[in-house]
């Protein structure tokens, strides 16, 4: 008995120990950590007089006790710690004016946690020329190539021919010029993760300022050997600027800075342009014009993306307007605002013959001509997406009982974006075209108004709070009447309206009707040569 006894009690012993273990393995903290969300190409390679930057989050589960930056082994600043277990250091080094190219500096960051924990990081800098400029022959054409970053201002001539190649990025508060009636083209690749685009960077400005009959083309480089251009030939334009975000001050995109604190900001001109074949089918961050914090100061209107596959327009924070842009033929959203973009937008017109499914192109199976959204995780977030958009038409790629056309979308405003959506006419939506929701009752009608729309022809024309509150209640003009002249193939028409957004302020022209388009005796999209039909055709 008494062995037996012993080994009971050793056992239990011995469990116990084994349990303590398990706690003890289970309950054991990570080591320090410094992360990036966009890390920076080893070596970083600048121009002197210019800037690196980088921003980098310190975490500790016990706490950190200091972090260290030192430049060629040399310390330069020390940061200490008392009761913090996380942090974000913001790191800027300007080169020094003179540097001589192939200069390198070694930049080490260190953190060190209140165990004495240490783990480290570092940036490898490579003074050089960033920017560079050739001349090759296609089709017995001479082409001007520009790469790399570019620190000061430069123009692009409407008699040469241009191609981009990879990125070009145009920074240290350089001024882009393209002049009217030229044409850029972007160089493609047979690797999908690889592509052209172009960059504005904080502080540079672009100005495209075309006209009507001689607009700015973006486009792709197989138009100049005479091959088939598609839908996801190259990266887009992409602007940041100074504006805020809802998602903190200055952040990082792709490498890039965003955001800040000045609502006005100039990012420059975009008039008269025409944006085709942009986008990617792997990368769902590359669309055919992204907007990063930029502010009400830049002029942004008569735009086209044309055959985009992905987003057309995508908003990301910032307080930019948005006048007479289309997006034809997109492959995912038309255009999609968050991160508390708070912007006014007037002749919004959206036409797509393309199906959004999962397979054989991704477009998240839930793709929108207009999709407003505030914070995923706060709808309340400030800054908070907010908008006063009036003269609007979405054409989805058709709606007919017992076919599979995909499940294409109208417009939805979510997750607490809220504002004044007039003047609309939504059609041809093999799902849901109109969506209000994640609002307090008490906003609907008052500080989210939804108004004067017609939508019709679509698998189900109204959801949720514009259904009940909008259209079932009948206290507002939302009705599912069909607007003469409107189709699938036409976005002319319109019917009047009770209301004239030109009582909003003075970035509305009046306009007492409903759609983006009033009719052939007024459309501005037979203005000149800018405009491209669905089939190709200049309108």
């Amino acid at each position: 008995m008494r062995y037996l006894i012993y080994t009971i009690s050793f056992m239990l012993l011995t469990g116990v120990q084994f349990s303590c273990n398990e706690i003890e393995k289970e309950f054991e903290l990570p080591p320090p950590s410094i992360t990036v969300k966009d890390p920076l190409p080893d070596p970083v390679i600048q121009e002197a007089g210019n800037d690196i930057f980088q921003i980098f989050t310190l975490q500790s589960a016990v706490g950190l006790l200091k972090f260290d930056v030192f430049q060629d082994d040399v310390l330069v600043e020390t940061i200490n710690y008392t009761d913090e277990i996380s942090d974000v250091y913001s790191f800027n080094y300007t080169i020094p004016q003179g540097t001589p190219n192939k200069t390198r500096t070694e930049f080490k960051f260190i953190l060190t946690d209140a165990d004495g924990v240490q783990v480290e990081d570092e940036i490898q800098l490579l003074v050089n020329t960033t920017f560079l400029e050739s001349i090759e022959t296609i089709n017995n054409m001479e082409v001007t190539v520009l790469k790399g970053r570019l620190n000061r201002d430069y123009t692009i001539e409407a008699v040469r021919n241009y191609l981009i190649d990879s990125t070009l990025s145009v920074e240290n508060n350089g001024i882009f010029t393209i002049e009217a009636g030229a044409t850029v083209h972007f160089r493609t690749y047979d690797n999908q993760i690889e592509t052209s685009r172009l960059v504005i960077t904080q502080g540079a400005k672009i100005i495209a300022e075309g006209t009507p009959d001689a607009p700015i083309v973006f486009t792709s480089d197989k138009l100049l050997t005479n091959g088939t251009p598609m839908p996801f030939d190259w990266g887009g334009l992409v602007i940041h600027g100074n504006a805020p975000s809802n998602r903190g001050g200055v952040l990082l995109n792709d490498g890039f800075r965003y955001g800040g604190d000045v609502p006005n900001d100039n990012s420059g001109i975009l008039r008269y342009i025409r944006i085709e074949y942009a986008g990617n089918l792997q990368e769902t961050t590359v669309h055919a014009l992204r907007l990063l914090g930029v502010g009400s100061g830049t002029r942004i209107d008569h735009v086209q993306t044309y055959r985009n596959y992905n987003i057309a327009f995508r908003l990301i924070g910032g307080r930019v307007n948005l006048k007479y842009i289309s997006g034809m033929g997109h492959g995912g959203y038309g255009l999609w605002a968050s991160e508390g973009w708070q912007g006014l937008g007037q002749f919004w017109l959206f036409q797509t013959d393309v199906a959004a499914t999962i397979l054989p192109v991704n477009y998240w199976n839930i793709a929108r001509s207009i999709e407003m959204r505030n914070d995923d995780d706060n709808f309340l977030r400030e800054p908070r997406t907010s908008f006063t958009i009036s003269n609007v038409t979405c054409i989805g790629n058709g709606f007919q009982e017992g076919v599979d056309n995909g499940t294409r979308r109208g417009v939805r405003f979510r997750r607490g974006a809220i504002g004044t959506f007039q003047n609309a006419i939504i059609t041809g939506f093999p799902n849901d075209a109109a969506r209000v929701e994640d609002l307090d009752i008490s906003v609907l009608g008052v500080d989210m108004i939804f108004d004067n729309v017609r939508s019709f022809d679509n698998s189900k024309n109204y959801e949720q709070e514009a259904r009940t509150v909008f259209f079932e209640s009948g206290n507002f003009n939302v009705t599912e009447d069909p607007v003469p002249g409107i189709s699938l193939s036409s976005f002319v028409g319109s019917e009047t309206s009770p209301f004239d957004p030109a009582t909003l302020g003075s970035f509305f022209t009046s306009a007492p009707y409903i759609g983006a388009v009033q009719g052939i005796s007024n459309d501005w999209t037979t203005e000149g040569e800018w405009f491209k039909d669905l089939d190709g055709s200049i309108r």
